[in-house]
């Protein structure tokens, strides 16, 4: 039988990486793509034309991205493994943080990777010329989300930035009473 509270896997992630950071790290995403579908909507744009647009931008940096962010997790797990984060890891505040990280960057590397399948998935599609009765009832809600996923996968790496900088943060203490005010 599984533990309910097992650090490792999934559960783990979305214990720390919840339903409310998830929704609140989609406001921006939903504005953005709400608004975009708006403008294109009202300057009667092509939107098959945009949506490719839309496509060929997020094929071209979200893998650029991800190794970014494997990168920037690389050079995290250092600090976490390294001396500075000992008299860290003894606080529950502490452990919190590190619990934090990893699973900011689990869910920003989970959306990336979400991104790039749809994008390519969506890629394929467009191209391939299909005729449908009615495209714009299909194109308007795959370029909304499109649109949100980019956004997304690009505005979470504000979140893993503040991660980073909490991070080099944590090199400022000595011993554990200093840890204290985490």
């Amino acid at each position: 039988m599984r533990n309910s509270h097992a650090i490792f896997g999934w559960k783990a992630i979305m214990r720390n990486y919840s339903w409310a950071s998830f929704w609140q790290d989609s406001i921006l995403p939903l504005i953005v793509s709400s608004v975009l579908c708006t403008l294109v909507y009202i300057r009667d744009a092509d939107i098959l034309v945009q949506l490719r647009h839309l496509v060929d931008v997020g094929i071209s940096i979200v893998p650029a991205m991800v190794a970014l962010i494997l990168t920037a997790y690389t050079i995290m797990l250092t600090f976490i493994i390294g001396d500075k984060f000992t008299s860290i890891k003894k606080t529950e505040e502490g452990k919190q943080l590190i619990l934090d990280l990893n699973s900011s960057f689990a869910a920003c590397l989970l959306v990336s990777t979400i991104s790039i399948i749809v994008m390519i998935i969506v890629s394929c599609i467009a191209n391939m010329g299909i005729e449908i009765e009615e495209p714009n009832a299909m194109n308007y809600p795959v370029y909304f989300f499109v649109c949100y996923l980019l956004v997304y996968s690009v505005s979470i790496l504000l979140g893993i930035v503040v991660d980073i900088f909490n991070s080099g943060q944590t090199t400022l203490f000595e011993d554990n009473d200093d840890t204290k005010n985490l």
